[in-house]
């Protein structure tokens, strides 16, 4: 397994053979990128780093209407020609519908419909795509792929090589599913894994339960009783997950994903987080 990283907020400030400079004198073995080009592979290999996944993040149109399915189509298959040009054969991607107020249920049978040109397309060249479990906003949590049930039913929908997962915990744990039975029962599918984590505030659920404060704004990247934090500072226990992954046969990136409010806004702070995440996951990998 090697450790990576997304690209945080102020980072995209930099230039980017900069930030893979850094990216190198810190220890880091590669980068998460947005749609491939020659000069993000030129930058990243110059500095003798990998690539951990290219952005692909063009599927939400898949459930909606026919025009909209199409250019979705379309967007992605020049998304993954683009990868499979520059030698990148994994793509990460979230799926949030559109309207989510129609239901998962509803969404999901329409991304049904939609959603095997895509595979077919990533399949010809190579590819596969990595779907993460990020919940989606609030209220209605309508993203597909979080929650085993969604999960089951994409894998079973297109049982196909190119479409796995990537595994987060700390989206598993902030909605209360069993982190570790997830990678039990998925982790043949996974082919990508974020390096973040959550946590609980036992003071802040007391105060106002799940409903979030009424008289102030949360914390970012969270609700205040619970939290996104970086590997080591949450409820993850890594040195088992990393056990795990290595059980399985996992051999690809553990990739930084960094959203916790401690090591937030400025590049100094951020800089900061990146480090000591990856100080913990080497303890690891």
């Amino acid at each position: 397994m090697k450790i990576g990283l997304r690209i945080p907020g102020t980072a995209r400030q930099m230039a980017f053979d900069e930030f893979c400079r850094w990216c190198k004198r810190c220890g880091f073995d590669g980068v998460d990128v947005g749609p491939m080009t020659a000069e993000i592979k030129a930058a990243v290999e110059s500095e003798g780093l990998e690539v951990g996944t290219s952005d692909l993040m063009t599927l939400n149109g898949l459930c909606g209407s026919d025009e909209d399915a199409n250019k979705a189509v379309q967007s992605s298959r020049e998304v993954i020609d683009a990868a499979a040009a520059h030698g990148v054969t994994r793509l990460f991607s979230v799926i949030i519908p559109q309207e989510p107020a129609k239901g998962r249920a509803a969404n999901f049978a329409r991304f049904k419909e939609t959603f095997g040109p895509v595979v077919r397309h990533a399949e010809e060249k190579g590819v596969r795509i990595a779907i993460e479990g990020w919940p989606g906003p609030a209220p209605y949590y309508g993203a597909l792929g979080v929650a085993p049930e969604t999960v089951r039913a994409i894998l079973e929908a297109f049982p196909s090589k190119s479409v796995g997962l990537n595994y987060d915990p700390s989206h598993l744990i902030r909605i209360g599913v069993d982190y570790f039975r997830f990678l039990r029962e998925f982790g043949s599918k996974v082919i990508h894994v974020h390096g973040k984590d959550a946590i609980f505030d036992s003071e802040a659920l007391y105060l106002h339960g799940n409903l979030g404060p009424t008289f102030g704004q949360a914390k970012a990247f969270g609700d205040d009783w619970w939290r996104y934090s970086i590997p080591g500072e949450g409820i993850a226990d890594w040195g088992r997950i990393c056990a795990e992954l290595d059980a399985l046969g996992y051999d690809g990136f553990i990739s930084v994903e960094l959203e916790d409010f401690r090591y937030h806004r400025t590049w100094e702070a951020e800089s900061e987080g990146l480090v000591r995440a990856r100080a913990h996951l080497a303890q690891f990998v």
